[in-house]
């Protein structure tokens, strides 16, 4: 579908991207979501909002949900299932990512502020991207574009600005623009159509040389050999009628000879004569008959496997005749199915390849050889060769099983020898099988166990995330965590502890010593002027802890005061509307005035009034709020000018 016109929303921020969605139903009432992971980093967690629509659009239902012990590796996609009820009227699934989870207790968050427009550059079904596929591949959707602050890569990702690689499919942004536009793309296949005309031209040119040249040596040949053929011709006449004089008696009588013996039931003998005989009289030409029927003798009297396929090759050799190609089939059915019964499942597999695909039985018998095969291989511990045999079997009822057991079963071993990352590896493969999921908890458990005892705290606390809640796991990891997080705050590194504690909000005070660290690093950015900072680290933090109120309030002025300077009237708005003004009006005296002018600027009404209702629903209007008496901000004086911060 052309998405041409179409604004659609992005967060580039995000690093995980919705590739693909599965809408639930009756049988599995979820909803599968693909991601693709656009970092470098595993992801551990994922939470999405998850929306169901209906064909017109309309929204069914909303539900948030988290995804845990994901384990999606870099630059590659992993699955994540919402459980949700299924629907008849559910259409369509809009997928939100709201929060992820590395592997390293590092986070992201999404942040609505930072979603970004871009255009679509997908192009229907036409000429045009025929084309653009030939020169860009088959992940080609459509031309690249550049946007406000961004680009549209050929398969269709927007990447930042500055980004010189795209994030979905690793091209570089000069190639992109220099080599699949829409100019670059036609001029590629113009430059194919002339080459194709090209070749076409110097083969037709070829092969009228040739031609030439074949007739010329053709003339010259007939020539000589008319030459020869005369001077042959008077020598052979004189030597045939002297042949014919000395021999033409005893060839009559062998081959009269040969006659009786093939009348008589002898075939093998009248072959014999026949063969010597070569073309005489006709002999060669009862070669064949002589031939069927010592394949027939061979196949009537023939009982075990050598002697079936003996007689099915010489049925094979008789030509011109349809009926020895058929009873030739029959006899390697019969062979293949006397082979099997003997558990000679693989010469039983070579027969059936003599026979036609569609030839009755030659189906049903091949999967019993075949399903043969994968029990013998399962059977010998050949699992990865038996389950090779099983996935050729996958629409016979329980191959599938058998297909997933055959990597279940290694898993188990290797679990047992104490090969963790082996294990997981192969249980990853089958997480819906039997309790694979829980085997890959339990290996990542035991792993974690053996890194704790070996001192390696940081591989012990990331494989207790990955184990989920496997018995004490979660516990065991909220626990770790949380001593790293004092160490680190002992050490001094306030902002990797903030990071862990934050990582375990429901963990013994974790939530207390979080905001803690919040608050003393938003002093610090305070004290060096950087407001942003401020704002985006004590998100969450209230406004009742010691003075994070006036920390807030003063961020928010700067900003606002740095915001007015550069005439950003949205962002001093967005600043101001929600902060509590009065109480900074006598530190500020200037707040005021610069909300007003903001809300001027972008025309929005600076005091909207609250819709109060009474028992008898009559409406109260709000009390106006009295104009200032300054309509221009005196210039701030607590700044010294010369100091540049990040919000200059």
């Amino acid at each position: 579908m052309d998405s041409e016109g179409i604004m659609s929303l992005i967060d580039l921020s995000c690093p995980a991207e919705v590739f693909r969605t599965a809408l639930p139903t009756e049988e599995i009432p979820a909803a599968t979501v693909t991601l693709f992971n656009l970092s470098d980093r595993v992801i551990a967690s994922a939470e999405v909002l998850l929306r169901l629509l209906d064909k017109d659009g309309g929204e069914t239902e909303r539900l948030a949900f988290r995804g845990r012990a994901l384990n999606g590796r870099p630059h590659s996609t992993f699955l994540l299932t919402v459980p949700c009820a299924y629907s008849a009227g559910l259409k369509s699934l809009d997928v939100t990512v709201e929060k992820v989870w590395y592997a390293d207790n590092e986070t992201w968050r999404r942040n609505p502020a930072n979603a970004v427009e871009y255009t679509p550059n997908t192009l229907p079904v036409s000429p045009a991207l025929t084309n653009l596929k030939y020169a860009a591949g088959e992940t080609a959707v459509g031309y690249p574009s550049m946007q406000n602050g961004l680009w549209v890569c050929v398969c269709g990702r927007p990447n930042p600005e500055g980004e010189t690689w795209c994030a979905r499919c690793g091209r570089q942004m000069e190639e992109v623009f220099s080599r699949f536009t829409p100019e670059a793309v036609k001029t590629q296949i113009s430059l194919r159509e002339r080459q194709l005309d090209l070749n076409s031209r110097n083969m037709r040119e070829d092969t009228i040389r040739m031609q030439r040249i074949r007739e010329e040596e053709y003339k010259k040949k007939k020539t000589r050999r008319g030459n020869r053929i005369r001077i042959l011709f008077a020598a052979f006449f004189a030597a045939a009628l002297t042949a014919a004089t000395l021999f033409f008696f005893e060839p009559l009588l062998r081959l009269s000879a040969g006659k009786r013996a093939l009348e008589t039931g002898d075939a093998a003998g009248a072959k014999e004569v026949f063969r010597a005989l070569g073309s005489f009289g006709g002999a060669n030409e009862l070669i064949p008959e002589c031939d069927w029927l010592i394949a027939q003798e061979a196949a009537d009297s023939a009982s075990g496997a050598e002697e079936l396929a003996e007689a099915a090759a010489l049925l094979r050799a008789v030509k011109d005749r349809p009926e020895a190609a058929d009873r030739a089939n029959e006899l390697d059915l019969i062979r293949s199915r006397l082979l099997l019964g003997n558990n000679r499942w693989a010469e039983a597999l070579q027969a059936l390849e003599s026979l036609p695909e569609d030839y009755p039985g030659r189906v049903e018998l091949r999967q019993s050889c075949l399903t043969a095969k994968a029990w013998s291989l399962q059977n010998n511990g050949q699992y990865a060769e038996a389950r090779e045999v099983w996935l050729e079997l996958a629409d016979m009822p329980g191959a599938k099983e058998q297909a997933a057991l055959c990597i279940y079963e290694p898993a188990k071993q290797l679990m047992e020898q104490g090969d963790w990352d082996g294990a997981i590896a192969m249980f990853s493969t089958i997480p819906d099988y039997r309790d694979s999921r829980e085997k890959t908890h339990e290996c990542h458990y035991r792993k974690a166990a053996a890194l704790e005892a070996a001192g390696d705290i940081d591989g012990a606390s990331r494989e207790y995330l990955l184990a989920g809640n496997w018995d004490d796991a979660q516990e065991k990891y909220n626990g770790m965590t949380y001593a790293q997080a004092e160490a680190l705050e002992k050490a001094g590194d306030i902002k990797g502890a903030q990071a862990l504690y934050s990582a375990i909000p429901d963990y013994a005070d974790a939530n207390d010593r979080d905001r803690a660290c919040r608050y003393q690093l938003a002093k610090e950015a305070a004290s060096i002027l950087e407001y942003s900072t401020v704002l985006e680290i004590l998100k969450g933090v209230p406004d009742d802890y010691k003075d994070t109120k006036a920390l807030r309030g003063e961020a928010s002025y700067k900003r606002a005061q740095a915001a007015f300077g550069r005439e950003d009237w949205q962002e001093v708005y967005n600043l101001l509307a929600e902060l509590d003004r009065d109480s900074l009006k006598q530190k500020y005296r200037d707040i005021e005035n610069m909300y007003l002018i903001a809300c001027g600027k972008i025309n929005k009404d600076p005091y909207p009034e609250t819709e109060m209702t009474t028992e008898t629903e009559e409406t109260v209007p709000s009390e106006a709020t009295p104009a200032p008496q300054n309509t221009v901000p005196p210039p701030a004086s607590e700044t010294d000018p010369f100091l540049v911060t990040e919000d200059d």
